[in-house]
């Protein structure tokens, strides 16, 4: 059984996906920068759990009610706290992917008692140097501006980043299915998500492994060798922590490698 929701809050208006397959703790998805809950759609298809996915404030049918309004990732955890109180949700297996996942990673940091387990898909903990932060803020500034002016030039851009190049190789449907995501957003709105959730205004949270008690499953593909390193550190200051690496697989696993990639959050679920 399937269910569609809009649940409002003070400052955004989220969209969000249910199926009930009847297991007591369902696996809630969040999606990546310029993503949607359709990004699930293979995943959510083959998978036998209660699943439940969202869009992001900015990307598809979720908004920021005031785009003049600053918002902040601890906003985005108080909104998101308020929505699975709405939908009476006490427990959850959280898995992020990307941006998803650093959000994931904060939530579970101030909400440790709704987490079952953390699912982390080629997630960062955050930037230490502040001059690296700097450099990122200013090329997210960058990307804002570029999304605002030529969503399409944007996307033909994002799409050449090394971390995506063999997609289109290894799952052609996936890929483009994705594309037409990412130019169905409003521009103005994923200028705001990528402005607010940027990784320059995370605050470095390394130190959370540390404290976290449920399990934290880290999944990268074996070409991301950025992502790989910043697993190993994780699984190196969490004790719960378990790392898997998809053999010819880049940033996106579950694009790429689908089956690999639901058969490790089952198994180890």
């Amino acid at each position: 059984m399937s269910k569609e929701i809009i649940i409002k809050t003070e400052k955004t208006t989220n969209y969000i996906y249910l199926q009930d397959k009847g297991s007591p703790i369902p696996i809630l998805f969040l999606h990546g920068f310029t993503g949607s809950h359709h990004s699930w759609d293979e995943v959510l298809e083959k998978i036998k759990v209660s699943t439940i996915s969202v869009d992001l404030p900015g990307h598809g049918k979720s908004i920021f009610n005031n785009l003049d309004k600053d918002y902040s990732i601890n906003d985005w955890c108080e909104d998101f706290n308020k929505i699975l109180d709405s939908l009476k949700i006490s427990k959850i297996d959280l898995c992020g992917y990307s941006m998803g996942g650093r959000l994931a990673i904060i939530f579970a940091s101030k909400y440790p008692r709704k987490i079952n387990k953390l699912i982390l898909e080629s997630s960062s903990y955050g930037i230490e140097s502040k001059h690296e932060k700097a450099k990122r803020l200013k090329k997210d500034l960058n990307l804002c501006n570029l999304i605002e002016k030529d969503l399409q030039q944007f996307v033909q851009k994002w799409e050449n980043n090394t971390l995506f190049l063999k997609q289109k190789d290894r799952n052609a449907e996936g890929f483009l299915k994705q594309r037409k995501e990412r130019l169905s957003h409003n521009p103005k709105q994923l200028s705001k998500a990528l402005s607010s959730f940027s990784q320059s205004k995370m605050d470095v949270c390394i130190d959370h492994f540390y404290k976290f008690k449920f399990p934290v499953l880290i999944i990268n593909g074996s070409e991301d060798s950025k992502h790989v390193k910043i697993g190993v550190e994780i699984l190196s200051v969490s004790r719960e922590a378990a790392h898997h690496v998809v053999y010819r697989a880049g940033h996106n696993v579950h694009i790429e490698k689908c089956s690999d990639f639901i058969r490790l959050i089952i198994f180890e679920k």
